[in-house]
């Protein structure tokens, strides 16, 4: 039996209302001794804890500010507005055409970046969660995915202020629903990379370190301010074809901008689906029992 009283106030969320959410009386939460896949099957289904635990934690880095979450939608509005004018410029294309085309890579880009540079933490940051009490880890993966959902729902005010001036047009066609699909893939794989990166984080902290200087990197490589048609021969293949976020992005950007969504990319994007849950359940499954010690 735990003793509320003793719960400490820095937590997964960052408040004590985080503990209170996963209490093993009202919870029903299994003990250490499950297997991953019971972990990571029970933890979805825990989607009032993890839930509730994003969006704790978005109230809890934007509080005591004027436009809360709406800062970071600023700071993409800049950025657009910034990039659009000087790659406009650079790359020879028309405004009219490459702000959308910037805009809807970035809305999508700011996710996916956001949730693979934070998974490194999402053990970690939850610790004393972790030591205190013993319920399904994959909660903590599900929550980040979850809050970083909500962050790209802000930012779609930026790419709805943008598509109202430039391409009007495109938030009327059907293809963009197509868009719900590709977001709801992209968030599955979100909840495996968190599972696997926060894992070997846990062990090696170094690793977090690798993958933001990898993502610093993979800005540049990845199609996001230059249209993978720049590209011919072995530089295309290397860097589109065989880029998994390009892949990841181009299945929500393309209906985001009106287009029919690329094949190619649904069926690369299942095979990163498949391989990537393959893998977590193998370093979840193996290091999951011991990811409390190495916090």
């Amino acid at each position: 039996m735990i003793d509320k009283r003793k719960l400490q106030p820095i937590t997964a969320a960052g408040t004590r209302e985080a503990a209170m959410a996963i209490d093993p009386k009202t919870s029903g939460l299994k003990p250490l001794s499950i297997s991953a896949a019971e972990d990571i099957f029970s933890g979805a289904r825990r989607w009032e804890l993890w839930g509730r635990l994003g969006w704790l934690e978005v109230k809890r880095r934007y509080r005591r500010t004027t436009l809360g979450p709406f800062w970071s939608s600023f700071t993409l509005l800049l950025l657009v507005i910034v990039m659009g004018s000087v790659g406009s410029g650079l790359l020879g294309r028309d405004s009219s055409e490459y702000l959308p085309f910037l805009v809807a890579g970035l809305v999508v880009w700011s996710m996916v970046s956001a949730i693979i540079s934070e998974s490194g933490s999402v053990f970690t940051n939850g610790a004393p969660l972790i030591r205190q009490m013993n319920f399904e880890y994959s909660v903590l993966a599900y929550g980040l995915v979850w809050r970083n959902f909500i962050a790209f729902l802000h930012n779609m005010v930026v790419y709805v202020a943008i598509m109202l001036i430039y391409m009007p047009h495109a938030l009327t066609t059907w293809r963009l629903v197509l868009a719900v699909p590709g977001l709801a893939l992209l968030m599955v794989n979100g909840v495996w990379i968190a599972l696997v990166v926060g894992t070997l984080t846990a062990r090696f902290r170094d690793v977090q370190q690798i993958v933001q200087s990898v993502l610093q990197v993979a800005m540049f490589v990845t199609p996001l301010f230059w249209s993978p048609d720049s590209l011919e021969g072995s530089r295309r293949i290397i860097f589109v074809g065989f880029n998994p976020l390009y892949h990841l992005l181009e299945i929500v950007r393309d209906p985001l901008l009106g287009r029919p969504s690329n094949l190619n990319s649904y069926v690369a994007v299942a095979i990163i689906t498949v391989a990537g849950w393959a893998l977590a359940f193998v370093v979840y499954g193996k290091f999951r029992k011991r990811i409390a010690y190495w916090l």
